[in-house]
């Protein structure tokens, strides 16, 4: 069991990171090693934290910019975790959690720090399958391999099932 976000997603050092929320966190996974690429919902948001990894020479591995959750400008599978301490919970929450596994990598891990009542935490189930939940976040991890979902019944050897029966 992970008692916190961060030990459930284990080393950062040598990680492409994906801050869904910038603050100062974004700087001390950077000196912890990671590649750190994040995103804010404002210029007041972002430019603090870029000035701070500016002034202690981090700006080579801190990459932050003003955008939304529900469209990201990276592409698919380039992330290896995310973490989100300040996610909006306003917006279109599936795409943003739709979006999010879109570009985090096979087996990558993401952990959000969310209240337990959260309108966020049954998109990112849905999203990604499951999630391990803490006492005030939520952590998910992508598959490993591709699992094909197909439009109609699925035969196994007793019975016949749909979808909504494999993934609820």
């Amino acid at each position: 069991m992970h008692a916190t976000p961060l030990s459930f997603l284990g080393p950062l050092g040598g990680k492409r990171i994906l801050m869904c929320g910038v603050g100062v966190e974004a700087v001390a996974f950077a000196l912890a090693g990671a590649d750190v690429h994040g995103f804010g919902r404002s210029d007041t948001q972002v430019e603090p934290v870029k000035d701070l990894a500016r002034s202690l020479g981090l700006r080579d591995r801190t990459h932050l910019q003003t955008a939304e959750m529900e469209r990201l400008a990276y592409p698919g599978e380039f992330f290896d975790l995310a973490f989100g301490r300040m996610v909006p919970e306003d917006g279109d929450l599936a795409s943003g959690a739709r979006e999010l596994a879109r570009v985090l990598k096979r087996g990558g891990r993401a952990a959000f720090m969310l209240r337990a009542d959260s309108a966020l935490i049954e998109p990112v189930r849905c999203a990604f399958g499951s999630a391990v939940l803490g006492d005030w976040w939520i952590g998910v991890e992508k598959r490993r391999t591709r699992v094909a979902r197909a439009t109609g019944r699925i035969r196994t050897d007793d019975r016949s099932i749909t979808n909504r029966e494999l993934y609820p």
